[in-house]
C-alpha cells in the first residue's frame, strides 16, 4: 500500500478514499438510472421525471427512488 500511495504525491489514505466512495456512489446512480430505463412498472413520464430528480440531485433523488422502488408492490402482468 505504501508504494502505491509514494505513487501519487499529495494522495493520502484519506483521498484514496474518498476517491473510491465517489466511484461506488456514480456506480450507484448509475445503476440507478438503469433501473429506472428497464422498469417496465414506469411508464414513460415517470421515468423521465425520476431521471431528471437523480441528475439533479443525485444523492438525494437516488436514495429517494431506491427507497421508493423497493417498498413499492409490482403487480405481475
Amino acid at each position: 500500500m505504501n508504494s502505491l500511495l509514494a505513487a501519487f504525491p499529495g494522495f493520502g489514505s484519506t483521498e484514496l478514499l474518498l476517491i473510491l466512495l465517489s466511484f461506488v456512489f456514480l456506480g450507484v446512480v448509475i445503476g440507478s438510472v438503469v433501473d429506472i430505463i428497464s422498469n417496465r412498472n414506469l411508464n414513460d413520464l415517470a421515468k423521465i421525471i425520476w431521471i431528471i430528480i437523480i441528475v439533479c440531485a443525485p444523492v438525494l433523488g437516488t436514495l429517494v427512488y431506491l427507497y421508493y422502488s423497493r417498498n413499492r408492490p409490482y403487480s405481475v402482468k
